[in-house]
């Protein structure tokens, strides 16, 4: 695939993602499943308007990652290795993190038809898809082995992925908040960087 095609699907991901959840999120961190849907249902449009950009995001964010992944087939055999297997599990959190973010929609059309109650359960199922995130962690710690083994862009945004997947696997096991914000912001932004530099990047 188009090196520019790529870059472009890395750099909308984590912007409609992150831009998101900075700007346009509904705040319902700590809050009961049943304490979430009475604050979605308080301001449907927001809900619906953020859950769609989400979806769009992590389509075209994940998807991206699988095609740079394969973009880096090369001689070196243990790069490749890491390469596939990190695009693999790349690849398989698309459809978790779309029912993951998209979840909303649903609760929200059966709350509407049926109680809050059952929305509120459509929440509550959906947090076992929040391991989704270690597919992510994993997925990019092996595609930074690959970027770093074969010095892509010097190197440097191979360790990069490195360092912030293990701070959010570090936060994932104990829970450290600073571990939190360097691991998920670093990866999103690491996301970013990559699809900026691969964009710019002349096609052989």
């Amino acid at each position: 695939m188009n090196s520019r095609v790529i870059g472009a699907m890395l750099i909308i991901g984590p912007i409609l993602t992150m831009g998101v959840w900075i700007l346009y999120n509904i705040e319902t961190s700590d809050m009961s499943p049943s304490d979430t849907m009475i604050a979605i249902i308080a301001d449907t449009n927001k809900a619906e308007i953020s859950s769609i950009l989400n979806i769009f995001g992590v389509m075209s964010m994940f998807t991206g990652l699988y095609f740079l992944a394969k973009s880096l087939k090369s001689d070196n055999t243990v790069s490749n290795h890491f390469s596939e297997i990190g695009g693999l599990l790349l690849l398989l959190c698309v459809p978790l993190w779309v029912v993951l973010v998209g979840s909303n929609l649903s609760a929200i059309q059966e709350a509407t038809e049926f109680g809050n109650d059952v929305g509120a359960t459509i929440i509550a199922s959906t947090t076992a898809l929040q391991m989704g995130g270690i597919l992510l962690v994993v997925g990019l710690f092996m595609l930074g082995i690959s970027l770093t083994l074969l010095r892509k862009y010097k190197g440097i945004i191979g360790i990069l992925f490195i360092i912030a997947s293990v701070s959010a696997f570090i936060d994932m096991v104990f829970e450290i908040d600073i571990m939190g914000m360097i691991g998920w912001m670093g990866m999103f932004l690491m996301i970013l960087v990559t699809g900026i530099l691969t964009t710019l990047k002349k096609e052989n």
